[in-house]
């Protein structure tokens, strides 16, 4: 399947999928989050009825738009339909119907006041760092300096401005010839998925563009979804002409030359993230990585690798579900008596930490480790945010690099509350 667009290339799932879906259903049986919804009480094949009845005719019903809201992009759908289609497409072609119908909706990680949209994790950033102690690059320039290693930090790692600075000082360890690139306009494309396709696809050619600019031997990305997004791009619409990989398996793949010089002396257990383990198919990168951490002892939860309980975070955006999941995830921790629950997904770090202080064990994420084991420590700043939970005392912390940033006091202040202060009501 071939396209010079997304806009063309997701007209011509929708077609595939109208015409080929049989209504078994199965793809529905196997979702964890609908038997966590009111849709328990139909039977798959009737709720998939509903969904192809949106599809095909427009015709809006409450079990199709929570069919839509409820998925969770897990991909635990992706490998179960006998026709061969991907469940979790169908939820995004939903998701645009019911758009195009007059639902509203919202690009992630996106704040509007007044007449701007800010990029969130470049306000988060913010309150971490001053402008100066950037590591990576906003904006790429017409012909770039020639870089053999490209890394593109994703939405999510601006958020973790620790451990850029960690990537960072490995990639300088390693001798590579690197820079590093990431911001709200560097983007694959995901924020908009659901509700623009026209703007998803700039934003995806425009990030190919970026990282094609420096003619780099390799392309490193730190997040699984994007590494997805490119893949979509260079299999389907226009080639990446750079090879790329996700940020763990290219540690991976140099494991040997990381030089772990201080033992982690540490009980540790892994959830394994859907975008890297399902969606991707790697459940190797992260298990190589731990094992060669001297002093570290793995122990496996019992659902691991492709069976892993998602943690629910595109669900629990839209309905009240992410807190059972959540749940399910660290209770599966809990039950290995590790003393580190180690994540790998950024979203899943931040639906991890708020509850973190509920259980017998830390939750970190695998890149602290590794920069432990290699002697590199740097502030966990957000880990501290939301153990805070005080927002007098986060912006008291913070209040030095807000001033030095292009962003009002207040505007950060009412942010941040919002992202590390859990309400008591």
């Amino acid at each position: 399947m071939e396209a010079s667009s997304l806009t063309e290339l997701y007209d011509q799932m929708k077609k595939q999928i109208i015409e080929d879906c049989n209504l078994c259903g199965i793809c529905v049986d196997v979702c964890p989050t609908v038997p966590l919804t009111t849709l328990s009480s139909m039977s798959a094949s009737d709720i998939q009825q509903k969904v192809i009845d949106l599809l095909k005719d427009g015709i809006t019903s409450e079990e199709a738009s929570l069919k839509s809201a409820s998925c969770t992009h897990c991909g635990i759908c992706q490998d179960v339909c006998p026709m061969d289609l991907n469940p979790v497409m169908i939820h995004e072609l939903l998701r645009l119907e019911l758009v195009k119908l007059g639902k509203k909706a919202y690009p992630l990680l996106e704040i509007k006041l007044g007449d701007s949209n800010y990029f969130v994790p470049d306000i988060v950033a913010s309150m971490q760092i001053k402008p100066e102690e950037k590591r990576w690059i906003t904006h790429v320039p017409d012909n770039p300096p020639q870089k053999d290693v490209v890394v593109f930090t994703s939405c999510g790692l601006i958020l973790m401005t620790d451990k850029i600075f960690l990537i960072s000082d490995i990639l300088e360890r390693l001798g590579l010839d690197f820079v590093m690139v990431g911001g709200g306009e560097l983007c694959c494309g995901v924020r908009y998925l659901g509700m623009d396709l026209d703007k998803a696809d700039a934003y995806g050619k425009a990030l190919l563009r970026a990282l094609g600019a420096f003619k780099p031997k390799q392309v490193v990305i730190c997040c699984a979804e994007c590494v997805y997004q490119v893949a979509q791009y260079d299999e389907k619409i226009i080639p990446a002409n750079f090879q790329y990989e996700d940020i763990f398996h290219f540690l991976s793949q140099h494991v040997n030359e990381l030089r772990f010089t201080h033992p982690v002396n540490k009980k540790v257990t892994l959830h394994d993230p859907c975008s890297l383990a399902r969606i991707l198919g790697d459940t190797t990168s992260l298990r190589t990585i731990l094992k060669a951490i001297p002093g570290l002892e793995l122990i496996e939860m019992s659902q691991n690798k492709k069976q892993a309980t998602c943690c629910g975070l595109v669900a629990s955006r839209k309905l009240p579900i992410g807190s059972t999941m959540v749940k399910r995830c660290l209770e599966g921790a809990a039950s290995t008596g590790a003393e580190v629950m180690v994540d790998a997904c950024l979203g899943c770090h931040f639906q991890f930490i708020p509850e973190e202080s509920k259980y017998p064990f830390q939750v970190e994420h695998v890149l602290t480790l590794v920069g432990e084991a290699m002697g590199i420590n740097y502030e966990d700043k957000i880990n501290k945010f939301y153990r805070y939970g005080d927002i007098d005392r986060i912006m008291a912390e913070a209040r030095e690099n807000i001033e030095s940033s292009p962003y009002e006091s207040n505007f950060v202040a009412y942010l941040a509350e919002r992202t590390f202060v859990r309400s008591t009501t």
